[in-house]
């Protein structure tokens, strides 16, 4: 509809040539919604209804752009689309029928990730992904405190305190004597200056002979979690209080050093 002037269809009094001036002023003045000026201005307070004869009201855009044709969806209805029309299905099937799309099998059927590198690969993907997110989550956890760092008989892995107690201590002396020596090494084997498997050897007291100086100290810690954990920081307070020394080498120079004669091959670093 053109028209020249709108006016307000409530108090017949304010006219005006823009629709959002009249939209504005029905709002502020009479709580008049767009949809009702558009239906007062345009239709005479006619309901529009879907062009399919469903009787649903169908979207109203602005009152520019007024009502919707069509509910969405309902077009097809009328304009007898591929969907609707049987004889425009069975013209589709009869030619997917004809070029085999339905008598092919799909690539993967009867196949398994053992038997098809595709779906071995895909497989494999998958699980790396779900793993570094599942990773990535669990940290972010524990780093904010949502899932509480567990040690002991506290945590849902305990079997009781079997843990061996070298590997034990090794992690405990790790960050305060093991990785400085890395680091001031540059990450490389001191006789073949190889990057891969470095681990530090005792070059001066052995690493067996101070467990052995624990055990003297505090006793077997057998089976017990807390006197385990005792006996770790134990031996990390003393490798920084005797200032122990050691060397890095490669895992292969490591084998190499204990078989040279000068430690015995089935004694510790």
């Amino acid at each position: 509809m053109d028209l020249s002037t709108f006016t307000c269809p409530t108090c017949k009094e304010y006219q005006s040539s823009d629709l959002d001036s009249i939209r504005i002023h029905s709002q502020k003045k009479h709580k008049l919604s767009s949809i009702e000026l558009y239906r007062h201005l345009f239709l005479n307070g006619d309901e529009v209804k879907c062009a399919c004869g469903c009787g649903q009201t169908p979207k109203f855009w602005s009152l520019q752009r007024g009502f919707a044709k069509y509910v969405r969806g309902h077009s097809s209805r009328v304009n007898n689309n591929w969907g609707h029309n049987e004889t425009a299905k069975e013209k589709s099937l009869k030619k997917r029928r004809d070029e085999g799309l339905w008598g092919r099998d799909p690539w993967n059927r009867g196949k398994t990730k053992e038997s098809d590198d595709r779906l071995q690969k895909s497989s494999n993907t998958m699980k790396k992904m779900h793993g570094e997110r599942y990773s990535r989550l669990m940290r972010d956890n524990r780093l904010s405190g949502a899932i509480p760092s567990l040690t002991g008989s506290a945590h849902s892995q305990w079997k009781g305190g079997t843990s061996a107690l070298g590997p034990l201590c090794r992690s405990k002396i790790y960050r305060t004597w093991a990785f400085p020596k890395l680091q001031a090494a540059g990450f490389k084997c001191t006789k073949c200056e190889s990057t891969r498997d470095l681990e530090v050897h005792h070059d001066g007291e052995r690493f067996a002979e101070i467990m052995q100086k624990g055990i003297q100290t505090l006793g077997e810690p057998g089976d017990d979690w807390d006197r385990k954990e005792c006996f770790a920081e134990w031996v990390a307070w003393y490798h920084e209080m005797n200032n122990i020394t050691g060397v890095v080498l490669c895992e292969k120079c490591h084998d190499e050093q204990h078989t040279s004669g000068i430690i015995p091959l089935n004694g510790p670093a």
